[in-house]
């Protein structure tokens, strides 16, 4: 008894110090007030914040030292607050000063107060003094000093609230006037920068050990930050910590390149990884049951973080539902006539709170660390999954064309196998989470509970349906997308073709077809999704209302522990309901993604150590007696295309339509030996050289083979294929550089010229080598084959798109001289190979025979002439610097454009992005979507209150009168206050609608209003629902509409400067997340914006003090969503750029296989492939790591929040609040958690999405051609006569280059034929170019029927003049369309132009003209597509036909007949003709021999032939010889 007498009295004691200082001490209530006792308030709130906040004030003014340069916004922001916190160090002092004389005497405490102010708001003004010149980049200063001013600032509003009836309110009035002020400045923006200073010279001429402290600049020089996570201890891993760096640096801005993020850490080592699923693989053909190898163990035990993550959410409505019972019970229980002193202290319900804090907690950590350890092993799998995908296309057989499918099994499919990782474990954990609650809701209502559970179960087989039927829709969806892309992908690598044509209306109409059968997938899906969304949105207000409803009509009353137990658990029921079917749709779009990756993984490789054997005696034994060893031979072979299997969801196999075998092939190959092959157009030689690079199935017989088989041999296809990079690189194809050899087969395939033209070899080649001319193409992908050094060389044609004199020095130096003692097989027409060939072989429709020497011996008489005239004939080329205007369109492109990396933002997202979106959707649209939104949180958050109005008055009514006897005026207060609202409506009401003698019936009277607010709130979900996927189809509409006429009408250069892929990327991906992805995120931002303002509100309604816990976490929550939002849209853009480059090495490997394969350049290609797989990996991870380091901040915000509101409702508990509003208060507060994260996440992901909005803008906004509508349209019929004019014209393609033609004079009389020469570059398909007005004149004009072209409309002047390009573009389509794109013609009329141009039988080969060609005309052979581009022209009926070295690829025979259509079908018509071969050009009327962009001489051809002296006879005699 004495230890309890003693301890009572050192309460008493501490009790009498305290009241000393201040009447009533340290008790937090008052009995006369509601509010906190004004003592409380200052001893234990405001003075220990002021001291806190004085105290971080003067260290942070300790720690400045970095120099700022502010702008006037913030200076004046900072000078304003200075002279505010002068305010409020001066009003304490005066008001004290005031009341002393007034009364002449003080409460201690007051005093206290006052002295602490006067101390506290100096410091912090010199705090704020030094931050003018020095200190952070923000001008609000440190979070601390935000948070501890926040604090206050409630503190200071609460006792102006006390004082309200006091004397003194003017003065706190003042007080928070000034508050606010100070509130405003930190609103402000304002730029500013960090100030170097200048060392002066003393300072430099220090000794270095002397006294004075020389600070380092961290900036300077960045270090690197190191591998994820390995270098972090186990409390920063827990925490996140060593995610800082990577977030300061995005605040800093300064994530700009991949380099600045983390590395790969060690366990996810590319090499290790992808080996290991390699292995796994070798050992079972299933994919699946590989990956569960190699990740299966590490992937089942992340789900334990996932079990105790649920234990733990269940906790939440537990506890809650104890804490309001220990409310129910504090409240009625204790005795009223105790004095508030000597009432015992009811512990339980600090327990309980402590309780909800602790299990917010742990659901915080585990939550963020599965997440986390789940990206991890996901990144495995991709890593994995994406670099068996790329070798398997490296190696499988039957792989013929580049094909989009593989790209998207590489992309989509490998996203849904890696993302169904998550759907696993929701597919164990949903349904356990479900029968816990469902058991927990019947502890609580007992069979009430199955009202509201059989509604949501109801709609699980409606959401079910749903989600199946968009899942049908998505298949649907995805196959028109690929379509559309096709289309687009066609056009946009056409695009010069498309423009020169004028055909811009009819692919514009082909790609709007695609996109029109694309939105109508589209709409059906989005308008099914609102159908989900409503569903989701009303579940919870209709599963309460069915659920009370129920418990009304069985008889129980609602209790305020029941009813927000079961609240939450039905809110917890909700997701994982919901959650369920997307998560059974996640994991079958998973199985079927895995069956297709399956599928191609199926495919047999490539066996070469089958398909050739080394050589026998046999082999060399049906040879003529030669010293030479034989190094190929084939006998009696017969080989086929690669089986065609049926794989219509694949597509891996193109149709070919010349399906011809070899039969019974015998050919025998020595060393050294150099092997022609010709033949007609399409006979076969391509496919001959295939055979022995072995891509024919070999169905008899076998290729023999000499050499190692892993040594390939040295191919060069017959379209050039190139990479992005430089040229220097594109030779040098992963090979060590040697000077001395580089040299040589720079010199051997006439490069020099083109590189000196080009400014040297680091000069960009685009993607597909599109910024070097045909013939510089063809020369760098022989200089490759060449540099590689291999035994065999394999040429397809590689002479025909030369001109003259660079062919006989390829010829000379290249086959003639560098591969002299290499095997060379030769695909060529040119005589003055066949004639030093050792074999000539004829390919025609799969026979091979040996074929004679042709007879030209009397061109070459000697062999020693030749090489002089060759000399002559190049020293004449140095002579003329032919090469400087290489290649007109692309001159001196500067190394630049081509390999510029894409263009990124930086920072902030432009307002006129959101902007462009808006009008997208249309202005009024935007507004009502809005409206409807709000409309509908409102409808919601006034059902909650309704419930809890409810739950009050029946609890405390005249029933349960005695419950609240303790306390009446406590009770009338909160009614009348807090919950006048809903009282007056209730005043209104319920004489209406209740009857007064009848108790029972107003508990029906309240369901009903509950019920009326419930199916409001649930029509105005649907209404918003429809209204929001509405304005998202009209948006999505609208931006690729503008997209794609932006991107055709725009500039032609433009498609030389920007690669395929990058253009590409807009159609395929961005436009995928504007018409997808984009929609549904707004949504979710709008509907978690709103959800958390209601939120805050009601919370603050039920629970005001929640008030001194919410304000301060305002600013905490923005500056952590700031810092985020900052980092993660770099890295999201970063990561969005790593991907590129990955796609892009993929496109560029199946477009160029076969060449990859011949040269054996697999293992390089699949190192560079997991370099930039690496690079992506590495970007996603650190978005990963960033999106945790977030999640959990603000998942610790909300457990505070909970354990504060858990704490607060303990702390009232005895002397307030009513269980209903504390019920309201934490039930939504569990829920502030989610919301918090889900609006930032939504925020930050929007941000994300709309860079799609804004890398589309960028190309929304190309400039357009000069002058595309023109001024003025022509005559009718024009041009009748065909009369052309040049006079005097200049032109260069950019501003910045050289001219490519000048004083240009040409005049062309009516149906005249001419022909302009020149070498390589000099200018001639610039002349062409000029005509159609490629790029505007710099002088000059042009003039055709004396109508000033530069004043015509665009398309009328291409669509009158025709033209056959160098490159003839085909696409996908019919015979029909492609002669004639925008059908204008009828069927005879076109049969008579196929068969003036001698295209009929292959037309009828094909199958008529409702044959299918395929993209790009693949099925033809060059020659063919050429006889189809001339039908193309003829068929336009133009009186103007411009050719472009139209017959570069045909065969001397093919050639020969083509001219003589050329002379008899296009009679009658002005012809102008740019060429390399001479010999058709003798029967032009003119000719113009140019030279650097003018032209040299003119004349009539025969007679400039026969004058030695002239430009003409030389470049004749250069032909002639070779």
């Amino acid at each position: 008894m004495k230890h309890v007498g003693s301890a009572s009295r050192n309460m008493f004691i501490w009790d009498q110090f305290w009241m000393d200082i201040c009447p009533t001490g340290l008790r937090p209530w008052v009995e006369t007030n509601s509010d906190l006792a004004p003592c409380f308030q200052e001893l234990v709130l405001q003075l220990p914040i002021l001291v806190l906040f004085a105290t971080f004030s003067s260290y942070y003014y300790g720690t400045h030292w970095r120099t700022v340069s502010r702008n006037e916004t913030q200076l004046r922001a900072i000078r304003f607050r200075i002279f505010a916190t002068l305010g409020l160090t001066i009003l304490p002092a005066v008001k004290v000063f005031y009341i002393f004389q007034l009364h002449k005497q003080l409460y201690p405490v007051d005093v206290l107060l006052a002295c602490v102010q006067l101390v506290a708001w100096p410091i912090h003004a010199c705090f704020l003094l030094s931050s003018v010149r020095k200190g952070s980049l923000s001008h609000r200063g440190p979070l601390v000093l935000i948070v501890l001013w926040t604090s206050l600032f409630a503190l200071c509003a609460i006792w102006l609230h006390t004082n309200l009836h006091t004397d003194y309110w003017l003065w706190y009035v003042a007080h928070l006037s000034l508050y606010l002020c100070y509130g405003g400045t930190l609103v402000v923006p304002g730029n500013a920068h960090y100030v170097r200073l200048r060392r002066t010279d003393d300072e430099e001429r220090q000794a270095l050990l002397s006294q004075s402290y020389t600070r380092f600049f961290e900036d300077i020089e960045e270090t690197p930050l190191g591998p994820i996570e390995d270098e972090a201890n186990f409390l920063s891993k827990v925490v996140f910590y060593w995610v800082r760096p990577l977030i300061a640096k995005g605040i800093g801005g300064k994530l700009k390149r991949n380099d600045d993020l983390f590395d790969l850490p060690e366990a996810l080592t590319l090499q290790r990884v992808t080996e290991k699923l390699q292995t796994a693989l070798n050992g079972t053909a299933s994919l699946f049951k590989a990956l569960h190898r190699c990740f299966g163990w590490e992937f089942y035990l992340i789900g334990l973080l996932r079990l105790l993550g649920d234990l733990s959410g269940f906790a939440g409505p537990i506890l809650l539902g104890g804490l309001l019972r220990t409310e129910d019970n504090g409240n009625s229980t204790t005795p009223a006539d105790l004095p508030d002193a000597d009432r015992p202290i009811d512990f339980r319900a600090y327990y309980y709170a402590l309780g909800l804090l602790v299990s917010a907690l742990i659901t915080a950590f585990s939550s963020v660390h599965f997440n986390w350890r789940m990206t991890f092993v996901s990144s495995k799998m991709r890593m994995s999954i994406v670099t068996a995908i790329y070798r398997k296309s490296l190696t499988a057989r039957q792989l013929q064309a580049a094909r989009p499918e593989i790209l998207n099994l590489m992309s989509t499919d490998t996203d849904r196998i890696v993302n169904s990782c998550v759907s696993f474990h929701s597919f164990w954990s949903i349904p356990f989470q479900l029968f816990t609650t469902l058991y927990l809701l019947y502890t609580q209502l007992g069979v009430a509970f199955v009202a509201g559970v059989a509604f949501a179960i109801l709609l699980i087989p409606i959401n079910r349906k749903i989600a199946q039927r968009i899942g049908q829709l998505s298949e649907g969806l995805m196959g028109a997308k690929d379509a559309r892309v096709t289309v687009t992908t066609e056009t946009i690598s056409g695009a010069k073709d498309v423009k020169l044509n004028a055909w811009e209306t009819v692919f514009i109409g082909k790609i709007q077809h695609k996109r029109g059968v694309e939105m109508g997938y589209l709409a059906k899906r989005k308008y099914l999704d609102a159908l989900c969304v409503y569903f989701w949105a009303t579940t919870p207000v209709l599963m309460c209302l069915f659920t009370f409803g129920t418990s009304i009509l069985l008889g129980k009353p609602l209790t305020a522990a029941t009813t927000y137990t079961s609240v939450a658990l039905l809110n917890m029921l909700i997701g994982p309901l919901n959650a369920f079917p997307w998560v059974l749709n996640g994991l079958t779009e998973a199985w079927v993604s895995l069956k297709r990756v399956q599928e191609l993984l199926d495919l047999p490789d490539v066996n070469l150590k089958e398909y050739y054997r080394p050589l026998t005696a046999s082999d060399a034994s049906f040879s003529n007696s030669s010293k030479r060893p034989v190094v190929l031979a084939i006998k009696d072979g017969s080989f086929e295309f690669q089986t065609k299997r049926s794989r219509k969801e694949l597509n891996l196999v193109q149709e070919d339509i010349i399906d011809f075998t070899f039969r019974d092939l015998t050919l025998q190959i020595r060393q050294g030996e150099l092997v022609c092959l010709e033949g007609p157009v399409g006979g076969g030689k391509s496919s001959l050289l295939q055979v022995i690079m072995g891509y024919f199935q070999c169905t008899a017989g076998a290729v023999v083979i000499s050499t190692d088989v892993e040594e390939g041999f040295g191919y060069v296809a017959q379209t050039a294929w190139l990479q992005q990079g430089t040229i220097r690189d594109n030779i040098l194809w992963g090979e060590i550089y040697d000077e001395a050899r580089y040299k040589a087969v720079i010199h051997a395939c006439a490069l020099q010229y083109d590189l000196d033209a080009l400014r040297g070899d680091s000069t960009g080649v685009g993607e597909q080598g599109r910024t070097l001319s045909g013939g510089q193409k063809a020369r760098v992908a022989l200089a490759r084959a060449v540099y590689q050094n291999k035994s065999i060389y394999l040429l397809d044609d590689i002479l025909s798109a030369l001109d003259a004199h660079v062919a006989s020095h390829i010829i000379r130096h290249c086959l003639f001289g560098l591969l002299k003692d290499k095997t060379r097989i030769v695909v060529t027409q040119h005589s003055m190979v066949l004639n030093r060939a050792t074999q000539i072989l004829h390919v025609e429709a799969g026979q091979v025979t040996q074929s004679d020497a042709p007879n030209i011996g009397s061109l070459m008489s000697d062999y020693d002439d030749y090489d002089e005239d060759t000399s002559a004939t190049l020293s004449l080329a140095n002579g003329s610097s032919s090469y400087v205007a290489m290649r007109e369109d692309d001159d001196q492109r500067s190394t630049d454009s081509v390999l510029m990396e894409e263009s990124r933002e930086f920072g902030h997202l432009d307002r006129k992005v959101l902007g462009a979106y808006w009008q997208a959707t249309g202005r009024g649209l935007g507004f009502w979507v809005f409206i409807a939104v709000l409309m509908m949180q409102v409808s919601r958050n006034l059902s909650d209150a309704w419930l809890a109005y409810w739950v009050g008055t029946m609890n405390s009514g005249p029933s349960n009168s005695t419950t609240f006897s303790g306390d009446p005026p406590v009770l009338e207060r909160q009614a009348t206050v807090s919950e006048g609202v809903l009282a007056m409506v209730d005043h209104l009401l319920s004489p209406l609608l209740t009857d007064s003698s009848n108790g029972t019936s107003s508990s029906f009277y309240y369901l009903g209003v509950y019920a009326g607010l419930a199916f409001s709130n649930s029509l105005l979900t649907l209404l918003r629902a429809f209204l929001f996927a509405y304005a998202g189809l009209k948006a999505a509409k609208c931006v690729h509409d503008r997209l794609l006429n932006s991107v055709l009408y725009t500039k032609l250069q433009f498609f030389d400067v920007v690669p395929l892929g990058r253009i590409i990327n807009r159609f395929s991906s961005d436009i995928y997340t504007v018409d997808d992805t984009l929609p549904f995120i707004m949504n979710i931002l709008l509907a978690q914006f709103f959800g958390l303002l209601g939120a805050l509100l009601i919370s603050l309604y039920a629970m005001p003090w929640l008030g001194l816990l919410v304000v301060p976490l305002v600013p905490i929550y923005l500056s952590l969503q700031n810092k985020y939002r900052y980092a993660s849209r770099d890295i999201k853009r970063l990561s969005s750029n790593a991907l590129s480059p990955l796609y892009a090495h993929f496109t560029e490997t199946l477009q160029g296989l076969s060449t990859i394969r011949a040269l054996r350049g697999e293992t390089r290609f699949q190192r560079d492939f997991l370099y930039k797989l690496g690079e992506s990996i590495k970007a996603q991870l650190s978005a990963a790591a960033t999106q945790q380091w977030l999640g959990l901040r603000l998942q610790l915000l909300g457990a505070f929040l909970v354990g504060g509101s858990g704490l607060l409702a303990a702390v009232t508990s005895a002397h307030m609040t009513s269980p209903e509003l504390v019920g309201l208060a934490i039930s939504y507060a569990l829920s502030i958690t989610g919301l918090l994260s889900g609006l930032l996440y939504a925020v930050a992901e929007t941000e994300q999405e709309l860079v799609a909005v804004e890398r589309i803008n960028q190309y929304c906004q190309l400039e357009m051609e000069v002058n595309a509508d023109g001024s003025a349209d022509p005559p009718f019929g024009w041009p009748s006569q065909g009369v052309v004019a040049f006079d005097n014209v200049h032109m260069r393609y950019r501003e910045h280059l050289a001219y490519s033609i000048k004083a240009i004079n040409i005049n062309v009389k009516p149906c005249e034929r001419i022909s302009i020469i020149g070498r390589t570059g000099s200018g001639k398909t610039s002349v062409l170019a000029s005509m159609l007005r490629v790029a505007p004149l710099d002088k000059g004009t042009i003039t055709v029927d004396f109508v000033n072209i530069a004043t015509l409309p665009l398309d009328v002047l291409r669509s009158r003049i025709a033209l056959i390009s160098q490159d003839p573009f085909l696409f996908k389509g019919t015979v029909r369309e492609n002669l004639d794109p925008r059908a204008v013609h009828v069927d005879c009329e076109i049969w008579e132009a196929i068969t003036c141009c001698l295209a009929s039988p292959l037309v009828q080969a094909l199958g008529g003209l409702d044959a299918t060609l395929d993209v790009n005309g693949s099925n033809l052979s060059a020659g063919q597509k050429q006889l189809l581009s001339l039908t193309r022209a003829l068929l336009k009926k133009s009186k103007i036909v411009l050719i472009d070295e139209g017959t570069a690829n045909l065969d001397y025979e093919s050639e020969s007949a083509i001219q003589l259509v050329l002379k008899n079908a296009f009679r009658g018509r002005t012809v102008i003709v740019v060429a390399h071969r001479l010999g058709g050009i003798l029967d032009t009327d003119q000719v113009y021999v140019m030279q650097d962009g003018t032209i040299m001489e003119q004349g009539v051809p025969r007679e400039l032939a026969e004058q030695p002296t002239s430009l003409f006879y030389c470049l004749l005699q250069e032909q002639q010889n070779t």
